[in-house]
C-alpha cells in the first residue's frame, strides 16, 4: 500500500513539474495597449507553440535564467525609447538572448539584424565591431526599427510583422483597414510570426523574474580606447568571462568613434549591493551656463569678405573649419566646383537635400561639421530653424536633433533652449527663455583676426584643475549621446522618470554613478565632474573632425563607378564584392543617403567590371601587333557581349560580373550544366 502511495505521489510531482510553466492561452490578450481577440483556431495554434516552449522544464529554466539576466537592460531601454514593454518578448523569440546567434539568412545577434538593416538603424558593423551582438546598442536599434514601422502602420501588431518581413512584405499579409485600430482579431489565418510572438508572451509573462540568474549584468560606459582585459582587471573578473558577454568586440581596443557599453557579469552580490548604494540621483544641474549674449558671437568667422568682394566666392574659416562664402548666382554644383570638392560631399557636409539650392550670402562648410559644439546652449530666436542653428555652430544636423530628443524635420519653438554639447537627459525638462534678437548675416563686420581669436577664447570651454582627492576615474562621455558617468547597475526594480518627448535612436540615460579612486565615500561636486570631463575630452573635441574611417583603407584598391538607375547600396556591394559598411566608409556615406544617377562613388577594384556599353567595338579597337595573338576576353556582337572563358572563370562569377542571372546565361547559351571550358565563348545579352 505504501509503495502504491509513493508511486502515486511521485507521479503527481512529475505531472506538476512538467506543467509548472504550462500556460493556457486566453481568448483575449492585451498587447502594446491593443485589445487582441483570439478565435478558437488561433488559440489552438498559439497553445501548440506555448506547449513546445514549456515542454522541457530544464531547457525552459535555462532560457529563463538568461532572460532574467538581460531583461532589466531591455526594459530600461524600451522605457527610455518610448516603446511598449511587451516587445521585450520578441528578443526571446528572435535569439533566445544568445548574443552571437546567426540565422540561415545571415541575421545576427540578439535582435537578428541583417547587415543592411543594422546599418540603417545606426549599428556599427565591420571587421572590428558588430553592435548587433551588443545588448544595449541592438535593443535601441530594435526600438527604433519598430517605432519607424508603427509610424507607418499605426498598429503595433503590424509593426511587429514588419520587423520580420519588412514594410513591403508586411503589406502582403495584413489588412490596411486596421491601420490605426486598437482592436484586432487574431485567427488561424493570421501571420505565423505574430502568433508565435504571442506564444512567447504567454509562456514567459508570468515566469520572468522568478529564476536566479548566474550573473547580474553591470553596464559600463566611457570605455573608449580601453580593452576588455583592462576592464576585467578593474572589475576583478576573468578576461574570458567578460569576453563571453561582449562578443561584439571582434579585436583590439574599443573604438573612440562613439560611446559603447560594455557588459560586466558580476556574481558577487555584496559588490552589487555596494555599487547600488552609491548610485547618485539624476543630475539636478545642467552642465555649463546659458549665456544668450555670447551666442550672438557665433558663427566664429575669420576672413569674412568685404562688401566689395561679395560678388565672388570667398574662402573663409568658420568655427575653426574651412568654409566658403556663397555669392548671388551660384548653384551648389558651381560653388562646389569652385572650392574643388565633390557636389555630393558638399551637400552632405552642409546637410543640404537633393535639389536644395544655396542661400545667397551664407557661409557653407568645406569639411564635415562636428558632433558637438564648443558652446553649451542656444536659445532659439524668432523663425530660426534647426538647419540654421546647425550651421551657426558647425554641428551636424542629425546630432543636433538627437542632443535635443527631437525628430526631423521638427523645428523648435521660439525661446527654447537647445543643447549643443551634451544630450539633454530625459529627466531634465525642456526649458524656455526670452528669445534673443536674431543676428542677421548683414551685421557681420570685418573683424580683425585678433578680435575673432578673442571672441573664441571667451567662448571656448574653460579647463579646470582637478582636485587630487576628488578625481573621477571616468568622465562624462565627450561624444556619446548620454550624460552618464562610469557605469550603471541595472536591476528589475529600476525606475526612470517618464520622458515627454523621445526621439528615434536616442541613447540618453538618466542614471549616473561616480566611481572614486579611493574606496572612501567622496563627495564630488558638479564643477569637478565637468573639470574632469573637459580635461579628458577637450583634445578629442578639437580633433574629432579629423577622424575619417575611410583613412583605414588603401585608396589604390578602389576605382570610380557611376551610379545607374536601380542601384542601391546593397546591389552595389554585392556586385563589387564589398561589405556594405566598407562601401559606406570609403565613400563617406551613410546608409540613409540618397544615391543619384550619375553620382561617382568608389568601388572595389578587384570586383570592378567594365560595363557592356563601354566595351570597345572592333571598329574602334587598335589593330593588334603582329606578334600579338591573344584574343580579347570580351567583345560586342550585335548589342551583346561574347565573353571568352579564361582559367578560373565560373558561371556564378560571370553572372555576378555582368549583373545577370545564372538562368539567363544558361538560356542564352543553350547550356545544360554549369561547366565551362577555357576558350569557350559565352554570350551575354545586354538588357
Amino acid at each position: 500500500m505504501n509503495i502504491k502511495l509513493l508511486l502515486l505521489f511521485t507521479a503527481t510531482i512529475l505531472i506538476l513539474s512538467t506543467q509548472l510553466w504550462a500556460q493556457q492561452v486566453p481568448s483575449r490578450m492585451e498587447f502594446a495597449n491593443m485589445d487582441l481577440r483570439l478565435t478558437a483556431g488561433a488559440i489552438k495554434d498559439i497553445q501548440a507553440d506555448v506547449d513546445a516552449l514549456t515542454r522541457s522544464e530544464k531547457y525552459f529554466q535555462k532560457k529563463l535564467e538568461r532572460v532574467d539576466m538581460y531583461m532589466p537592460i531591455i526594459e530600461r531601454i524600451f522605457k527610455e525609447e518610448g516603446l511598449p514593454e511587451d516587445f521585450k518578448y520578441l528578443v526571446i523569440q528572435e535569439s533566445a538572448l544568445v548574443s552571437d546567434a546567426v540565422s540561415s539568412s545571415n541575421a545576427v545577434g540578439f535582435w537578428q539584424f541583417k547587415e543592411i538593416s543594422g546599418l540603417e538603424n545606426d549599428l556599427r558593423i565591420d571587421r572590428l565591431i558588430d553592435e548587433r551582438m551588443n545588448i544595449v546598442s541592438s535593443s535601441r536599434a530594435a526600438a527604433t526599427y519598430l517605432k519607424d514601422h508603427n509610424k507607418y502602420f499605426d498598429n503595433w501588431a503590424y509593426a511587429l510583422i514588419a520587423y520580420q518581413r519588412g514594410r513591403g512584405g508586411a503589406a502582403d499579409v495584413i489588412d490596411d483597414n486596421n491601420f490605426g485600430k486598437s482592436r484586432l482579431k487574431i485567427t488561424s489565418d493570421s501571420y505565423w510570426y505574430l502568433k508565435k510572438f504571442l506564444a512567447h508572451k504567454v509562456a514567459f509573462e508570468n515566469a520572468i523574474g522568478t529564476s536566479k540568474p548566474p550573473y547580474y549584468l553591470k553596464e559600463v560606459d566611457n570605455v573608449k580606447g580601453t580593452t576588455l582585459k583592462e576592464i576585467a582587471k578593474e572589475e576583478n573578473i576573468s578576461t574570458e568571462l567578460i569576453e563571453e558577454y561582449n562578443k561584439w568586440i571582434k579585436r583590439g581596443k574599443i573604438p573612440e568613434d562613439k560611446n559603447y557599453t560594455v557588459i560586466v557579469p558580476l556574481s558577487n552580490l555584496e559588490k552589487i549591493e555596494k555599487l547600488q548604494s552609491k548610485k547618485k540621483m539624476a543630475l539636478e544641474n545642467t552642465p555649463g551656463d546659458i549665456d544668450d549674449s555670447q551666442q550672438q558671437n557665433f558663427p566664429l568667422i575669420d576672413n569674412y569678405p568685404s562688401r566689395s568682394d561679395r560678388s565672388i566666392p570667398h574662402e573663409v574659416e568658420i568655427n575653426g573649419l574651412d568654409g566658403i562664402y556663397a555669392p548671388a548666382g551660384y548653384t551648389v554644383k558651381k560653388l562646389a566646383e569652385t572650392a574643388g570638392v565633390d557636389e555630393f560631399k558638399f551637400r552632405r557636409w552642409n546637410d543640404l537635400k537633393i535639389r536644395e539650392e544655396l542661400k545667397t550670402g551664407k557661409i557653407y562648410y568645406l569639411r564635415r561639421k562636428r558632433n558637438r559644439a564648443k558652446f553649451y546652449y542656444h536659445t532659439v530666436s524668432q523663425n530660426e530653424n534647426m538647419w540654421e542653428i546647425s550651421q551657426k555652430y558647425g554641428v551636424k544636423l542629425k546630432k543636433l536633433y538627437r542632443k535635443n530628443r527631437m525628430e526631423p524635420p521638427q523645428d523648435p519653438k521660439e525661446g527654447r533652449v537647445l543643447w549643443l554639447r551634451h544630450n539633454r537627459p530625459s529627466n531634465i525638462p525642456i526649458e524656455y527663455r526670452e528669445a534673443p534678437q536674431k543676428k542677421e548675416e548683414a551685421e557681420i563686420t570685418e573683424s580683425s583676426e585678433s578680435q575673432e581669436k578673442k571672441n573664441s577664447e571667451e567662448i571656448i570651454l574653460e579647463k579646470k584643475e582637478e582636485k587630487p582627492q576628488e578625481v573621477l576615474l571616468d568622465s562624462i562621455s565627450s561624444e556619446d549621446p548620454r550624460v552618464v558617468q562610469d557605469s550603471t547597475i541595472t536591476t528589475p526594480t529600476e525606475n526612470l522618470p517618464k520622458e515627454e518627448e523621445l526621439s528615434v535612436n536616442q541613447t540618453d540615460s538618466i542614471d549616473s554613478e561616480a566611481k572614486a579612486i579611493s574606496d572612501k565615500d567622496t563627495t564630488t561636486t558638479r564643477e569637478t565632474e565637468l573639470a574632469v570631463e573637459e580635461e579628458n575630452s577637450e583634445s578629442d573635441l578639437e580633433d574629432e573632425n579629423e577622424l575619417d574611417e575611410s583613412d583605414e583603407f588603401d585608396q589604390n584598391d578602389f576605382v570610380e563607378y557611376a551610379i545607374k538607375k536601380g542601384d542601391t547600396f546593397f546591389s552595389i556591394a554585392n556586385r563589387f564584392n564589398m561589405k556594405i559598411s566598407t562601401l559606406l566608409n570609403v565613400n563617406e556615406l551613410e546608409i540613409r543617403d540618397t544615391l543619384s544617377i550619375g553620382q561617382i562613388i568608389k568601388v572595389n577594384k578587384d570586383g570592378y567590371v567594365v560595363e557592356a556599353s563601354k566595351v570597345v567595338t572592333e571598329a574602334t579597337q587598335e589593330k593588334p601587333k603582329e606578334n600579338q595573338t591573344e584574343e580579347p576576353i570580351s567583345e560586342t556582337v550585335k548589342g551583346s557581349i561574347k565573353h571568352k572563358v579564361t582559367s578560373g572563370d565560373t558561371m556564378y562569377a560571370l553572372a555576378k560580373k555582368y549583373n545577370v542571372s545564372l538562368k539567363e546565361i544558361m538560356e542564352w547559351n543553350n547550356k545544360q550544366d554549369y561547366n565551362l571550358k577555357e576558350g569557350e565563348l559565352i554570350l551575354i545579352k545586354q538588357k
